[in-house]
């Protein structure tokens, strides 16, 4: 159990300077093809080429006032943004080979969205309000934004009286299946289950989360790749906390049933100010071997990516479990969100308030290949790689400091390969 610091004392440099590091990287990588990430800041979508060991801007949508906080992408070129500040939501057309995010389309629905989520077929998007404590149903089918419907988060509240004064959804997930939203409502320590079958997109079950006060705010299902669910895995804001859940489907819902607890620090590296401390985001990798989470706001001189391992149980139905891997710097403060690549030997992290405001950090171990026969020495560096995978290198392959993006408390909220 352990903690790996930040090797480069210029995770809380300004971006001049990062061209230190980019020479470092570029000695053991040449640049490849570049590839396309979005990224939100304040007031701006931006394009972001990555080459493969830097980061350039190549396209910005900049209006003043809004916050596009969460971004959702539908191929070929359709870009769905939140603003956070405003009772919008945006469309845009991206063109990938001419660099260009065309608005086309604000649509007047719920204050204060922060997420955004498709159907299957990506002909419906649902949209969480944390500001309003409501959820909205868009119908996207040609594209454009319509509002189907608006459902009112109305349990009763949590006991947090400055962080759970009203509902505050702050998310929806797809379940496998591609029948049931589930909303994590951080103000109310409530996850809602809503059915979409026929569009009808009711609330069908509401699971309080204990313990109180704990906030729910991004959750995941596994495993990933499934027809069905069989476990939900959520960290909660306000206590710091992951807590997993064994899923059942019945009739026309899911029940959830608590099955671990455990911090989102892992076993090492509290926050040097626990009141003031709040977890991120959370996501698991496609192979169901790795969860990994982000802590901020903790007091520390960088805020950490805790990655965790999973545990398959060794009776057939019984519960996973998480183990406490490692945490590592995310290079900077805030890391919202973050996302893997593509391929997933990469991990994006954005952080908003200083040091790096968009990392790249290598993946060990993803796809590993079986072990075949061989001498003790390859056999010993075979288990030594399996010993690391799902691990992240906390020497960046690539960074911008948030002075590229607005400077401090103006940096990236968002980020995502596309």
């Amino acid at each position: 159990m352990r903690f790996t610091s930040f090797l480069l004392n210029a995770a809380l440099a300004a971006a001049a300077a990062l061209p230190s590091i980019d020479i470092d990287i570029a000695k053991r990588q040449a640049p490849g093809a570049p590839t396309k990430l979005l990224v939100g800041v304040p007031n701006s979508v931006l394009l972001v080429d990555f080459d493969g060991i830097s980061f350039n801007i190549v396209a910005n949508a900049t209006e003043a006032g809004t916050n596009p906080s969460w971004l959702a992408f539908r191929e070929p070129n359709l870009l769905y943004a939140v603003d956070e500040f405003n009772a919008v939501t945006k469309l845009f057309v991206l063109g990938r080979d001419s660099n260009t995010l065309q608005p086309v389309q604000n649509a007047a629905g719920s204050a204060g969205v922060v997420h955004l989520e498709f159907n299957l077929d990506k002909t419906r998007l649902v949209g969480t309000s944390f500001g309003a404590g409501t959820i909205d149903i868009w119908d996207i089918t040609d594209g454009t934004l319509r509002l189907l419907k608006q459902i009112a988060s109305d349990d009763p509240l949590g006991p947090n009286a400055n962080r759970q004064e009203a509902p505050h959804p702050h998310q929806s997930v797809l379940d496998p299946s591609g029948r049931f939203f589930v909303v994590n409502d951080l103000g109310t320590d409530t996850l809602l289950v809503i059915d979409s079958q026929n569009d009808q997109f009711e609330v069908v079950n509401r699971v309080r989360v204990a313990p109180d006060g704990c906030g729910p705010r991004h959750g995941a299902f596994f495993p990933r790749g499934a027809q069905a669910a069989t476990h939900y895995i959520l960290l909660c804001e306000l206590l710091n906390i992951v807590e997993v859940f064994q899923v059942t489907y019945v009739e026309n819902s899911i029940q959830f049933v608590p099955t671990q607890v455990l911090s989102s620090f892992g076993q090492d590296l509290p926050p040097a100010n626990a009141t003031t401390s709040t977890a991120g985001e959370i996501i698991v990798s496609s192979d169901n071997r790795d969860v990994y989470v982000s802590n901020r706001n903790t007091g520390n001189q960088t805020d950490t990516i805790t990655h965790f391992r999973v545990n398959v149980p060794t009776v057939e139905g019984g519960p996973i479990s998480l183990d406490f891997s490692e945490s590592i710097s995310s290079g900077g403060t805030v890391p919202r969100m973050f996302s893997l690549s593509g391929d997933e030997n990469l991990l994006f992290s954005t952080n908003q308030n200083d040091g790096f405001g968009l990392i790249a950090l290598a993946r060990n171990g993803n796809n590993l290949a079986v072990q075949g026969a061989g001498d003790v020495a390859a056999s010993a560096d075979f288990n030594a790689a399996v010993e690391a995978a799902g691990t992240l290198v906390s020497s960046p392959v690539a960074a911008l400091g948030v002075d590229a993006f607005g400077g401090p408390n103006a940096g990236p909220q968002f980020a995502m390969q596309i």
